[in-house]
């Protein structure tokens, strides 16, 4: 499917978040030269986190916003853009630090493999991500859930926090 969306630039977002839910760390490289491009940089950054289970911003693997490039509605009564930045609450990932953090980690995920933050995809790590990941991760995990065990009902990851709990706990 990755190469079907590879076919057409347009499609670019989509790989990209594609590549983090395949799971495959043949995918990192590309992800980090995609992280160079202003526009996909924190998608790429968050498709790594998907792959490698690292949280950029907590391990100082992040860098600063660019000053000059503006995302997302801005202060211009004439300016007909009001979408909201996709990415707007996504870490700025810093490429030469993530260069150098994945030729001295990368021996550790093997090719082929599919990885969901950091971890081959089991029933157990995706119970704890629901547990302790963020939002888009969670979402993830729930997702995971069901296809490796069909027939089970998604998990909801929009209802109130006390039934969640209630309802990780039945599953544990």
């Amino acid at each position: 499917l990755l190469k079907v969306f590879a076919r057409d630039a347009k499609n670019l977002r989509t790989l990209i978040q594609g590549t983090g839910i395949a799971g495959d760390p043949t995918y990192v490289p590309w992800l980090i030269k995609h992280m160079e491009d202003l526009k996909l940089a924190r998608l790429a950054g968050e498709s790594f986190t998907f792959i490698t289970g690292l949280d950029l911003a907590y391990l100082d693997l992040e860098r600063k916003p660019p000053e000059d490039v503006e995302f997302g509605p801005n202060d211009d009564p004439d300016d007909d853009d009001v979408a909201m930045d996709e990415d707007d609450s996504l870490p700025w990932p810093d490429v030469p630090k993530i260069t150098a953090w994945w030729a001295a980690n990368s021996l550790r995920f093997q090719s082929g493999v599919r990885y969901f933050m950091g971890e081959p995809v089991s029933r157990e790590h995706c119970l704890s991500v629901l547990k302790g990941g963020c939002q888009r991760q969670r979402i993830a995990a729930a997702q995971y859930l069901c296809l490796l065990q069909p027939g089970t009902p998604l998990f909801n990851t929009s209802a109130p926090a006390w039934r969640q709990q209630r309802w990780l706990a039945k599953m544990a």
